[in-house]
């Protein structure tokens, strides 16, 4: 069964727009590229005016052993490095694992 691996990103909005457009076109592909990986879906967060913007990313991922291997691997160093690298003093990043526990759907 899969599970999403979740990554909260809070971003200064002077640096927002470059932020958004490394994260899209370079940082989830590379993230995507990693064994495992499925799917990904980039959520804008609403806040207040003044705040720092806030997005949601969901990485699908096939199974917890594959996201594991990405957590103890030499990807995740490079690529958190990279973010750092570019963004670090704009941005503060949190993570989540949610593993499914039951699916409900609506009646016919």
């Amino acid at each position: 069964m899969s599970i999403i691996y979740v990554v909260k990103v809070e971003i200064d909005p002077v640096d927002e727009y470059t932020w958004d457009e490394w994260n899209t076109r370079l940082h989830i592909p590379d993230i995507l590229a990693q064994p495992g990986f499925i799917r990904a879906t980039k959520y804008k967060i609403d806040t207040r005016e003044g705040e720092w913007s806030q997005y949601l990313i969901l990485y699908e991922v096939d199974s917890r052993e594959s996201l594991e291997a990405y957590l103890n691997g030499e990807a995740v160093v490079r690529l958190r490095a990279d973010h750092y690298s570019r963004f670090g003093p704009s941005s503060q990043l949190s993570r989540l694992i949610l593993t499914p526990t039951a699916t409900v759907e609506r009646a016919p």
